[in-house]
């Protein structure tokens, strides 16, 4: 849910508020015509406990889904106990060209998870110490003295979110192509007044993660793209995965739409470089995204134990408040809360990015959590045309976060996650 935001966000802000929603557009009906096009793949792997849910029930809830949200695109993948049980694609990649379950979209917020593992890893190699004031490694960042690793990537560390200024989502809407460095944006994060010290709430900020970013280039002396590779990629043999700080994005592109400046529009090549830290800013495929999540979150033998344990931390519950100025602070529940990287909903650990057009969502319910005793999966990438919503305003809802978690209560219904924040 918070992930990449106006577009931004589900990448900006995974609940129910739109920040980016302070104007309202209204539009006509799509021009883009609506044609259906559909394939559905499944495919049991021989040591995956079967599914109560028949593959046809599967096919039946994503089709409704599709033709009710009036989508551009759909794209799932299940995974049970790391095995690829159920595929969907439905929609056009662009107008008259039918998505393909290999094409590529902007994977947001899924590269925060990537981020803290990154760092887990570093921190068991004694690269650095993820709870030691980050002044070692930014001296000259204010409050650096009082703010840690484990605070930016558990989002209580207070830095402001540029993404919630109006001076950025203005200077952006009006060139959405401009460079965005990390030095920009840690710059509106720093001169921001600050709504509360390190420690003492919770308030979702791409800022924080920006400079958790600089901090790991620091302790390790490497750019983040590179441990990104060293950490993420490579280990995960992630072919399809690209950390791409430009526009760019590589053949077959699922085209993105927006209404978001007044006007419906292909938002594909709209510059990404404001939303992460650099060399994190990704474009990959749905296998790619539901395997790489699933195997974080599983008791996979990829993250060891104690870095896997903290990273679903569950001591986060209860903690923060509502404060007035902040956009994200309140208190955190057992139905919404976060860990390190990761949001959790109840026993599920999930990413929902929301940006320019594209929305998505990972969601794993761990083994160990599961009533069945099985490993669930689901990723959903969607697309969006004009007449998505009757009316684009603020609180738009993410219809891929909204449809895992149909899928979710459908697989695993006696421990379902809680229902979307809206």
């Amino acid at each position: 849910m918070f992930a990449a935001a106006p577009f931004f966000s589900r990448m900006a802000l995974p609940f129910s508020r739109e920040w980016l929603g302070w104007r309202r557009i209204t539009l006509t009906k799509s021009m883009l015509g609506a044609v259906l096009c559909l394939s559905t793949a499944f495919s049991p792997a021989a040591h995956a406990a079967p599914l109560k849910v028949k593959p046809h029930e599967l096919h039946y809830i994503a089709h409704q889904f599709f033709q009710k949200r009036h989508l551009g695109s759909l794209l799932i993948q299940i995974r049970v106990d790391g095995h690829n049980v159920f595929d969907h694609a439905e929609g056009y990649a662009m107008p008259n060209v039918p998505v393909t379950r290999d094409g590529y979209f902007r994977n947001g917020a899924v590269a925060i998870a990537y981020v803290a593992a990154i760092m887990m890893k570093m921190s068991s190699e004694g690269q650095l110490d993820i709870d030691a004031p980050i002044a070692k490694w930014l001296p000259d960042l204010p409050d650096a003295h009082t703010v840690t690793p484990r605070m930016l990537a558990n989002m209580t560390a207070g830095y402001p979110d540029y993404v919630a200024d109006e001076g950025f989502i203005k200077a952006f809407y009006r060139n959405p192509f401009r460079t965005w460095t990390n030095d920009d944006r840690i710059a509106i994060s720093t001169h921001s007044p600050r709504l509360f010290a390190a420690g003492t709430n919770w308030d979702y900020s791409h800022g924080g993660y920006v400079i958790l970013g600089k901090v790991l280039e620091a302790a390790a002396g490497k750019p983040l793209k590179q441990l990104m590779q060293d950490y993420i990629i490579k280990p995960m043999a992630l072919q399809h995965t690209f950390s791409i700080d430009t526009p760019d994005i590589p053949a077959p592109a699922i085209h993105s739409y927006t209404a978001e400046r007044g006007v419906f529009e292909d938002a594909t090549f709209w510059n990404p470089s404001w939303t992460l830290p650099d060399g994190t800013v990704q474009v990959t495929t749905i296998d790619d995204m539901a395997r790489s999540f699933d195997t974080l979150i599983g008791d996979t033998g990829f993250l060891p134990k104690g870095i896997r344990t903290q990273m679903l931390d569950t001591s986060l519950v209860g903690f923060g408040k509502p404060l007035e100025g902040c956009r994200a602070c309140h208190t955190l529940t057992r139905d919404f809360y976060y860990g390190l990287g990761v949001f959790r909903t109840r026993d599920w650990a999930f990413q929902s990015p929301r940006f320019g057009g594209y929305a998505s969502m990972v969601a794993t319910l761990p083994a160990e959590l599961s009533p069945t005793g099985q490993r669930i999966t689901i990723a959903v990438a969607t697309t969006l045309k004009a007449d998505s919503y009757t009316d684009w305003k603020e609180d738009l809802p993410n219809r891929a976060d909204e449809l895992t978690r149909i899928l979710a209560t459908k697989l695993a219904p006696d421990n379902p996650p809680a229902p979307q924040r809206h």
